[in-house]
């Protein structure tokens, strides 16, 4: 039920599948040198993976054949599916057998990655650090951005594992991620992330660390204004109204981004071109884009809300979950 569920939290993945939303509607204007998708790509992915990690604590409890068997079902099922049906409709070849809903592909990879570590006598904290690194060096492990995301998703965990020692320390973090998060957007150091090998750790080890870090800092802004917009709504009916019905999207995440796999990546980008609008750069870039973002997630919601009481689209596509 709603009422049982903590509204920052689902706030936070609404914003997570909204700027997914968002970012994938910049290919609707490819010839724009955007700045806003130039700040969204350098975190959305990192947030959305984190809020996974977080969310993974309880699952990464349950026995390996159980958390195997719950994910192969949540996570490889709507994988397959999609893929089947991309390949029919679009023939990609190649690109849709292995690109398709890839995130969902990524996540799967770490919750087996870490709950192997998990069966390892170390402390926790230990293990993640070095099976990342671990991954950071092996042959392929930037395949599906695995080595580069399984950071964010540890570091999830671990956030929610040592959740009442970091809500001590949660006033001063927030402010030092917006701080060094603005000043990475002034000094236009965000960029869409690039995929991780040795090869680039070796020759661009300062862009893997703005990375990894602008992608962390980004995400805990996040967070930080979702908790803070919840605190402040209890002064205002309007807000915390508003802020209940956009966590309620929030709760349809894994749906919402199946659907606009479809909708937004592969048939809208196709036919509608943003940038022939005639108006200012500035105007599509900072409001069209997003206003189309904004109206195309909510739709996909309710494809979502629509859809899903089909048990066998629900199974096929959304993981078989009770909403």
């Amino acid at each position: 039920m709603v009422s049982d569920r903590i509204i920052y939290l689902d706030l936070v993945k609404f914003v997570a599948i909204l700027l997914v939303c968002i970012g994938h509607c910049y290919a609707m204007a490819p010839t724009m040198q955007s700045i806003v998708n130039q700040i969204i790509s350098s975190f959305h992915m990192p947030l959305f993976m984190l809020v996974c990690g977080y969310f993974s604590f309880n699952s990464l409890d349950l026995s390996f054949s159980k958390l195997i068997s719950k994910k192969f079902c949540q996570l490889l099922i709507p994988v397959l599916s999609c893929t089947i049906l991309s390949m029919s409709l679009f023939r990609g070849g190649v690109n849709e057998l292995m690109g398709s809903v890839w995130f969902l592909r990524t996540l799967f990879l770490c919750y087996l990655t870490a709950r192997i570590c998990k069966y390892i006598s170390l402390p926790v904290e230990i293990v993640f650090f070095i099976s990342w690194l671990l991954l950071l060096v092996l042959p392929h492990g930037g395949t599906l951005m695995l080595n580069f995301l399984y950071f964010y998703f540890c570091i999830g965990y671990l956030f929610h594992k040592h959740e009442r020692k970091i809500n001590i320390y949660k006033t001063p973090l927030f402010l030092i991620s917006l701080f060094c998060f603005l000043i990475a957007i002034c000094n236009q150091w965000t960029s869409p992330c690039k995929k991780v090998d040795l090869y680039f750790i070796i020759h661009s080890p300062i862009k893997f660390l703005m990375q990894t870090f602008i992608g962390f800092f980004g995400s805990i802004t996040i967070i930080g204004c979702c908790k803070l917009l919840d605190k402040v709504s209890i002064h205002s009916n309007f807000l915390k109204a508003s802020l209940s019905r956009l966590s309620v999207i929030g709760q349809y995440t894994l749906g919402i981004y199946v659907v606009q796999t479809f909708l937004i990546e592969r048939i809208l980008s196709a036919f509608i071109k943003l940038n022939n609008i005639q108006t200012s750069p500035i105007m599509v870039d900072f409001i069209f884009v997003p206003f189309t973002g904004f109206i195309l997630c909510v739709l996909c919601y309710y494809i979502v809300r629509i859809s899903r009481r089909n048990k066998i689209v629900n199974i096929l596509f959304y993981g078989g979950l009770k909403y």
